[in-house]
């Protein structure tokens, strides 16, 4: 399947910028570059997405977002940030609660509903990939599915430290820590521009938050090659009340079944393993 791949850390509101990245795959499995992370809101990364299918003609479009696509509670968390802040908690980290009372993130004329719908709405992991199809995902539980975390009196460890704007715990031992494993994973896979651009943040003393949007957006984009290299994923929480889609981890995906089994959920219908079908 000839594939575009794309990375897009938003920023969740119409006057914030976020990031995107996007490769071309072929039916071989080689890859294209498209460029380095750009900034981009939701308009840019629409016309950047239309404008990359326009050159590239792929048979299909795999985005995968770090925004919140399916919300339908008017307050508090979803059910799937429910689940999942339990293994993020538990590794010193946080997640923020998506409803629709955030009306500038989530309600009806949020910049997202628009992108949505531009581009198919939010996919439904298990339908095959035809067109532009939409998945959610999240860097942090993306690092704890990969085992990015970091040794910590805490068996578990914890999850890295890299937000820059945040000064009082941003370290940048943590930052080089995710620079290197995720450059790992670009190398092995011959992308040499942004395996170079990587090193570059990498050696950096003091990155800036824009370079954090870039690394999320690659970390977006790695979950993206992934599903497009067929390999087993999870799918975290359900379509009717909104879902998550991480690569597969045995001790992350034993976490949240545990979790379900602690808050009355039937683990097999809200902890799905999967792989990407094409279509036809």
């Amino acid at each position: 399947m000839n594939t575009l791949l794309v990375g897009f850390d938003s920023a969740w509101t119409q006057n914030n910028s976020g990031a995107l990245v996007g490769v071309r795959r072929f039916s071989d499995g080689t890859l294209k570059e498209l460029g380095l992370p750009r900034v981009a809101g939701f308009s840019q990364a629409e016309n950047v997405i239309l404008r990359w299918q326009a050159q590239e003609t792929p048979t299909a479009t795999i985005v995968l977002i770090d925004q919140p696509t399916i919300v339908r509670n008017s307050a508090g968390q979803r059910p799937v940030e429910n689940l999942v802040a339990s293994p993020i908690s538990l590794r010193r980290g946080g997640v923020q609660p998506a409803n629709t009372g955030r009306v500038e993130m989530f309600g009806e004329v949020a910049p997202v509903r628009g992108f949505l719908r531009r581009f198919g709405g939010a996919a439904d992991p298990f339908e095959p990939v035809a067109s532009t199809r939409v998945f959610e995902t999240y860097p942090v539980l993306a690092m704890i599915a990969l085992g990015w975390t970091l040794p910590d009196s805490r068996p578990s460890g914890r999850l890295p430290k890299y937000n820059p704007k945040n000064k009082k715990k941003f370290s940048i031992d943590d930052w080089r820590h995710v620079c290197g494993r995720l450059s790992h994973e670009i190398t092995t896979r011959h992308l040499p521009e942004l395996s170079a651009w990587i090193s570059s943040v990498k050696a950096k003393q003091s990155p800036r938050k824009e370079d954090q949007d870039f690394l999320d957006a690659c970390v977006c984009l790695l979950v993206a090659l992934y599903l497009s290299e067929l390999k087993k994923c999870l799918m975290v929480g359900n379509m009717d009340t909104g879902y998550i889609v991480v690569p597969a981890g045995d001790d992350l995906r034993k976490e949240l079944e545990s979790r379900c089994n602690h808050t009355d959920r039937k683990p097999s219908v809200w902890v799905q393993s999967f792989v990407l079908k094409a279509s036809g």
